[in-house]
């Protein structure tokens, strides 16, 4: 049994996420998408067992299995043998890719045996939601937002990013001790013992910002203190600031404060 809803988008479009559609397969067929798709997806294994296959990785996914895939990820599944039958949905909009990544959503995960009682729940209204052609849109989107804060929790990532508390206090504390050093990002992740592109998802959960963007807005609050504090020449608290060049240093300084070095200095006095 195949039962899938896909909304006609009208003024869903204007919220910041909404349903592009939702269903349950008995059985799940094969699907290969070679370009993966425009919408984020979240798939619930609720029996039997399939198979995913997602950078370079193969997943076998049974009962109590949750997956998750970000837009533009290349990807196959297929049931296993047996049968696999599955929950399902799929969703986009303005400012979704930037919430999902602050979530701890990113690429692709997937757990095994979790707990997807309430996601089951949800998914049921959700279904309900969007067969309302009226009304249903801002609901589903209501709907869609608690859907994707069960699967966080059931799928353990929030644990994951207090986890990473740690990983970004310390390279934080690294920064500030050695901001006026040369930095790169391979030794700030070297440092916290994991790979870069997940030092880079949770330094930027635990900060909103990206680690050398944290880096360079700890450079600019140090040459604005010295501009202010002392009259040392502007390429000196250049080098103190951790800038090699002076120019540079000119250029990131107006970037960030809409002024030169020497105006800040002349206002600020």
């Amino acid at each position: 049994m195949t039962n899938a809803l896909y909304p006609v988008i009208a003024r869903q479009a204007e919220l910041p996420m909404y349903l592009t559609g939702v269903g349950e397969n008995s059985p799940e067929y094969h699907v290969r998408r070679e370009s993966g798709l425009v919408s984020h997806q979240l798939l619930i294994t609720t029996d039997g067992e399939g198979v995913l296959e997602a950078g370079g990785q193969t997943y076998r996914l049974d009962k109590g299995s949750i997956f998750y895939i970000a837009p533009s990820v290349p990807h196959e599944y297929y049931p296993n043998e047996g049968g696999w039958h599955d929950l399902w949905l799929v969703f986009r909009g303005g400012q979704i890719d930037a919430l999902m990544k602050s979530m701890g959503f990113d690429g692709t995960a997937v757990v095994h045996g979790a707990d997807i009682s309430a996601l089951k729940a949800l998914h049921t209204l959700i279904m309900k939601a969007a067969g309302d052609p009226v009304s249903g849109g801002e609901r589903c989107s209501l709907l869609l937002y608690e859907f994707i804060l069960e699967a966080r929790r059931a799928m353990g990532i929030s644990d994951q990013l207090q986890g990473g508390d740690g990983i970004a206090q310390s390279a934080v504390r690294y920064i500030n001790e050695h901001f006026s050093k040369d930095i790169t990002l391979e030794e700030l992740s070297s440092l916290s013992g994991v790979s870069m592109q997940h030092f880079c998802r949770v330094f930027r959960a635990h900060t909103g910002m990206r680690p050398m963007e944290y880096l360079a807005n700890r450079r600019i609050s140090e040459a604005k203190l010295l501009l202010v504090t002392t009259d040392a020449p502007v390429s000196r608290i250049a080098g103190e600031a951790g800038f090699s060049d002076q120019n540079y240093f000119g250029i990131v300084f107006k970037r960030f404060t809409g002024l030169t070095p020497t105006s800040f200095r002349r206002q600020r006095r």
